[in-house]
């Protein structure tokens, strides 16, 4: 039999200091006083303070007394608290991973402690009785025993018999003074063994006794005065199953294989003659569920922490009449449970209106049980919120935006939602905290870490700028409480960019086809360049012989647009920031006069958009943003001659770190030129990029596409493929290796 799957280890329990160091042998097989049929308990004495006692988060309940109860903190530290004044005392450090069953006693004020901090593998066992300050002690060693468990003051334990010592024999051993009986205890099953204390009380103890065959155990009661098994009164059920026994009932509730989904609890009437009346229910949806018994009610509830993962059965404890009935609800939940002598129970869990602490579960004014807070953890049973930290603003040219909130517990699915209140677009996004370890359930942060992105299926479209709410909400992985709600608002802004029409923060492509102009939002998924769908900004665009994207030249934060008319009228179309423009307005006659217009950087530093236009001899023209819609543009100045030279010139932003805005040329060869802006509408000697460019029938400077602040140059060829160039800030290479878009464009569409 292997009383536990840790291995012995040395070690000095605090109790073994102050108890009565009486070495008893094997005495005359009488039976002592505290063996006997026991007498009735007293009643529970309540606190003398009417407030709520103390109780370490995280402890369980070992045993509980008439003067006190046995708790263990996480660490495995094992306490006495007195009901009358909440006085604790320490009294052994066990192991801290160590399942407490019935090792340091049950349903008593003695407390069992031992040699060793695996209780169960101690040789030496101090009976010490908590009312009374007295202790006796009794040495396993000297009979070659093998320590159980304690019930009252009888030490349960096995002497492995037989040939080859594969048989095994449980022995009923109790001190009083210097006289030890030693019993063996008779009746139980033949050719059972892997015996195990199951529970305790009401003289009685219940040894659970394997068949030797498997999963299949017998649950029998054994009576602590004779130290006979009561015949006829065992129930079978499986390793893992929970057992309880009272002055008239034995209970055990489980399932015979740990892979079955539904647990069955049973009862067996013990008193009277027979076989005893029984009953059965099943337990849809629990698997190993304590239980207890309270009077004529059986108690029961799946053993689970707060913190303990995903489980989606019913957590609660319910109360149900041994024989049948309607089951009522008594706690939430429970994660360790103890009779007490006087037949109620103490369970350490909690309910979402009182939190978690320890609970008292006796008979109520009609018999039912009813739970009463006895001492609190001070944690929420349900999921809470204790701390947020959410930055009002998220400067998103600045980084991410990176808000979080404390919860109480994270084994939850948190859902934060995102919603832009001048458009309607919400974007949802889940984060499991517990996926990342059972050290990740208990209180802590979750963090959200967005780069402004509303990631989709299919794209990946950039938050616009503006107001926004934030919900968030936490549910329970294992449906234990309500779901957390919580809310507020933030704003995203961002450094307004050139070719930005949809305020969001990336570029969009402006094309023109067949009279109509339409708008591409691009974004960046991994490594590449894509577009949203294609969104429709209006017809009748055919007016026009030239459309250029113009940046913001009338002091919105949206881009704008200027078209020149067949008439050589230019007009100027504002931007709303939703991919949209407002009716147009006169600029001004007379731009026939040139055969090339581009624009979409600020060439001077000052932040708004520039115009540049070529006229027929070939000189270049600067136009200054104003950043008044009215009157958009000053006075033309000239910004050089002989740029008739080229068949493209575009205005492509900072592409090579210098104060403004710069432009590249190509000339007939299909060679491409870099003029570096100094900032003030003027350009520096050309320099030159590379040959091979006239492949690409059409150029626009897009902007920044991919976050590094630096202007990009976007192309097409002839079969329609597209390419992005990054800046690189470096005039002698100013643009990295092209790099595939997976943006489509058709065969007439014209970029702006």
């Amino acid at each position: 039999m292997t009383l536990s799957p840790i291995p012995r280890r040395s070690g000095r329990l605090l109790s073994t200091a102050v108890a009565v160091g009486l070495a008893v042998t094997a005495g005359p097989l009488t039976v002592p006083a505290l063996a006997t049929a026991p007498a009735a308990p007293a009643a529970f004495a309540a606190p003398a303070s009417a407030s709520v006692g103390k109780l370490a988060p995280g402890s369980r309940i070992v045993s509980a007394g008439t003067t006190g109860y046995l708790s263990a903190d996480p660490e495995g530290k094992v306490s006495w608290t007195r009901y009358a004044d909440g006085g604790t005392t320490q009294l052994a450090q066990d192991t801290a991973d160590y399942g407490f069953g019935t090792e340091h006693g049950t349903a008593s004020d003695v407390v069992a402690l031992g040699d060793d901090p695996v209780m169960g593998a101690s040789k030496k066992i101090t009976l010490r009785d908590m009312a009374t300050g007295k202790s006796t002690f009794i040495d396993l060693t000297t009979y070659g025993y093998h320590y159980l468990g304690t019930v009252g003051s009888s030490v349960f334990a096995y002497k492995r018999v037989g040939k080859d010592e594969k048989d095994e024999e449980v022995h009923l051993l109790a001190a009083e003074g210097e006289k030890v009986t030693d019993r063996v205890v008779t009746g139980l099953p033949g050719g059972s063994n892997d015996f195990h204390l199951e529970a305790g009380g009401a003289g009685r103890a219940v040894i659970r006794c394997g068949r030797g065959i498997g999963e299949f155990f017998d649950y029998v009661v054994v009576d602590l005065a004779t130290g006979k098994a009561v015949p006829d009164r065992s129930l079978a059920s499986g390793y893992t199953a929970g057992a309880a026994v009272s002055a008239k009932h034995l209970a055990v509730s489980g399932s015979v294989f740990m892979s079955d989904p539904r647990a069955e609890l049973e009862t067996v009437e013990l008193a009277g003659d027979g076989d005893g009346k029984r009953w059965s229910t099943g337990l849809q949806g629990m698997v190993t569920p304590h239980v207890g018994l309270v009077g004529d009610w059986v108690v029961y509830g799946e053993k689970r922490k707060t913190t303990e993962g995903r489980y989606n059965g019913d957590l609660s404890v319910r109360a149900m009449p041994v024989g049948g009935g309607t089951d009522r609800k008594v706690l939430d939940h429970l994660d360790s449970l103890a009779p007490t002598p006087d037949g109620a129970l103490l369970v350490t869990g909690g309910t979402v209106e009182q939190g978690e602490g320890l609970y008292r579960i006796s008979a109520g004014a009609d018999g039912a049980p009813v739970a009463q807070l006895v001492a609190s953890t001070g944690e929420p049973t349900k999921v809470t919120l204790t701390d947020a930290r959410v930055p009002a603003v998220a400067d998103l040219a600045k980084g991410h935006w990176k808000p979080r909130w404390q919860l109480s517990r994270r084994n939850v699915e948190v859902t934060i939602t995102l919603r832009h209140r001048a458009s309607g677009a919400e974007h949802a996004f889940t984060v499991r905290p517990g996926d990342a370890g059972p050290g990740h359930s208990g209180p802590g942060w979750v963090d959200l870490d967005w780069d402004g992105v509303f990631a989709g299926w299919s794209d990946k479209p950039a938050a616009p700028n503006g107001d926004y709410t934030w919900t968030f909400s936490a549910k329970p992985l294992n449906n234990l409480g309500p779901v957390l709600e919580a809310s507020g608002t933030f704003k995203v802004t961002r450094k307004p960019a050139p070719h930005d029409y949809t305020d969001n923060g990336t570029p969009d492509l402006l094309l023109r086809s067949l009279g109509s102009l339409s708008l591409k939002d691009t974004f960046r998924d991994g490594d590449t360049l894509k577009s949203m769908q294609s969104k429709d900004v209006g017809t009748g665009w055919d007016t026009y012989n030239q459309v250029t994207a113009a940046g913001d030249v009338a002091g919105a934060p949206a881009g704008d647009l200027v078209a020149r008319d067949k008439d050589g009228v230019l007009w100027l179309y504002l931007g709303k920031g939703d991919g949209t423009f407002t009716d147009r307005a006169r600029i001004g006659g007379g731009w026939e006069a040139y055969d090339r217009i581009t624009g979409g950087a600020d060439l001077d530093g000052d932040g708004r958009g520039d115009l540049l236009a070529r006229d027929s001899a070939g000189a270049l023209w600067f136009y200054k943003g104003t950043g008044d819609w009215r009157a958009p543009f000053a006075q033309r100045v000239k910004a050089g001659t002989g740029w008739n030279m080229y068949n493209e010139i575009t205005s492509v932003g900072d592409v090579a770190g210098g104060p403004g805005g710069d432009l590249v040329a190509r000339d007939p060869d299909g060679v491409l030129w870099l003029y570096l802006g100094y900032g003030n509408g003027t350009f520096a000697d050309r320099v030159k990029i590379g040959g091979g460019w006239d492949a690409y029938p059409q150029m626009v400077g897009i902007g920044d596409a991919n976050g590094d602040g630096k202007a990009d140059l976007f192309v097409t060829t002839k079969d329609r493929t597209t390419y992005v160039y990054h800046g690189t800030g470096d005039w002698r290479a100013p643009f990295a290796a092209r790099e595939t878009t997976g943006i489509e464009l058709w065969g007439w569409d014209t970029l702006s």
